[in-house]
């Protein structure tokens, strides 16, 4: 698998953010982007990629496959290459909570009520959700919390769903036909075996830990728009569709080197 670039870039898990200059891998292949389950061995060579990169996929492995990709993040690049990692920051959800908790209770105010709600689902709805989308989904179409809030924490991911769709009224055979569909195809609307839920939190020390453990060194904390990677804003993989904000306002960001 090779990029165009003498630089060898890679994105694992990429989803909907890429860059074409880099050797994007996902479980959905489109022009840019190569079909690659990394729960797999990573089909590289020893040594051989300058920058290995992944945003919010660590949180969907178990402990145990997470710690196994980043070894195999480890084997792959060169020796001073580059991991850069953005995940959900569980110290910061906890901290929000736990003021929200506090503001809430002292106060009865509905405005710190929805926050300490919409805290406890960033917690505990991506584990335990049973439905795509889970209580999430639900709290944000059936307005159970602040959208400004919601948006600030959660930013471009969750914008969509404040849109107003108007729901298209179908007939007796279009529902048939979804029946069919989902009876057949339930296993992609189940977080628990499509990937959407979260099989583990990770906090700063614990990604230190994992990282050094491994080898990596010179672990440390960066800002979405900050990193050794050269050219990194140039790619706008952490950024939001405006550029100014980190695209995942909720995650923290770590790079560290092999």
């Amino acid at each position: 698998m090779q990029n165009k670039t003498k630089t060898k870039l890679v994105n694992l898990g990429c989803g909907h953010h890429f860059h074409k200059n880099w050797i994007n891998l996902d479980l959905h292949a489109s022009e840019f982007i190569q079909y690659y389950n990394i729960k797999n061995k990573l089909p590289f060579d020893d040594n051989s990629i300058d920058v290995v990169y992944h945003s919010h996929v660590l949180e969907h492995l178990t402990k145990e496959d997470g710690e196994k990709l980043s070894k195999e993040c480890f084997r792959v690049l060169k020796p001073g290459g580059i991991l850069r990692v953005c995940i959900p920051d569980l110290e910061i959800i906890c901290q929000e909570y736990l003021s929200n908790l506090n503001k809430a209770y002292e106060t009865d105010d509905p405005y710190h009520i929805k926050n300490y709600y919409w805290n406890k689902l960033e917690l505990y709805d991506q584990v335990l959700r049973s439905k795509s989308g889970g209580d999430m989904k639900k709290a944000i179409e059936e307005k159970l919390i602040n959208k400004d809030y919601v948006v600030q924490r959660n930013g471009d991911e969750v914008r969509p769903l404040f849109e107003n769709i108007t729901p298209i009224k179908e007939n007796i055979l279009i529902k048939v036909i979804k029946y069919i569909y989902h009876k057949l195809f339930s296993f992609r609307n189940n977080p628990q075996i499509s990937g959407e839920s979260h099989k583990w939190m990770y906090d700063k020390l614990d990604l230190k830990i994992l990282f050094t453990n491994i080898g990596f060194k010179n672990f440390q904390i960066v800002k979405f728009d900050i990193s050794k990677i050269p050219n990194w804003n140039i790619y706008k993989l952490d950024n939001s569709s405006n550029s100014q904000y980190p695209r995942k306002p909720d995650s923290i960001f770590i790079e560290t080197i092999k």
